[in-house]
């Protein structure tokens, strides 16, 4: 899409674990995004303070970190009982196949431990036999408060603590947090793993 778009050039792609990737750039960043929850993937407190920790080394100084929540509901979490429930049904438009996604999600209170299922189905436009493909994850719930403990452990300066994307102030129906914080021009770059022992 990029290479389409005529933009592939300006792009670098890599894949790595966001817990301990430092690219040989790190410390150049204007700006560094975990979006769109996540942050959940990585599974435990610590590696979740590990891959904040990655986002502060890889800023410049003065350079923005922005991380980004869901805040489930009581009403959410009380579905996360195994029950399946239907998400979408939409049309690919690359490929026009009809793509139905399904979820089912077991919560732990105590942990904040999510299992997540999702099963996606994809049934051609001709007709034809359909796939079927089903992904397992492990997500950890993270509460505001716990997210801006996160941000500053890792050597940011908070800035905002908002509750949508307008970064509108934090409410207690706000469905979202999003952290934006600052690397102070006199932080240190985390070293790999350092703020996975810490957090221990």
């Amino acid at each position: 899409r990029a290479a389409a778009a005529g933009s592939a050039a300006r792009l670098r792609l890599l894949e790595a674990d966001m817990t301990s990737c430092r690219l040989p750039d790190a410390g150049r960043y204007g700006l560094a995004i975990l979006a769109l929850n996540t942050l959940f993937l990585a599974g435990g407190r610590a590696a979740q303070a590990a891959a904040v920790a990655t986002l502060a080394a890889h800023l410049r100084p003065g350079g923005l970190a922005v991380v980004d929540v869901w805040l489930p509901t009581v009403d959410d979490l009380g579905r996360f009982d195994g029950r399946l429930s239907l998400e979408y049904v939409r049309r690919d438009p690359e490929t026009g196949e009809l793509v139905t996604k399904v979820v089912a999600a077991i919560v732990e209170p105590g942990t904040g431990l999510v299992e997540l299922t999702t099963i996606y189905e994809a049934a051609p436009p001709d007709g034809g036999p359909s796939r079927r493909w089903v992904r397992t994850e492990r997500l950890r719930l993270v509460r505001p408060d716990e997210l801006e403990a996160l941000v500053r452990d890792a050597g940011l300066e908070l800035e905002s603590l908002a509750g949508d994307y307008g970064l509108g102030p934090l409410a207690p129906d706000s469905e979202r947090a999003i952290v934006v914080a600052r690397r102070s021009a006199t932080a240190r770059s985390p070293r790999p793993g350092g703020a996975r022992r810490a957090a221990r």
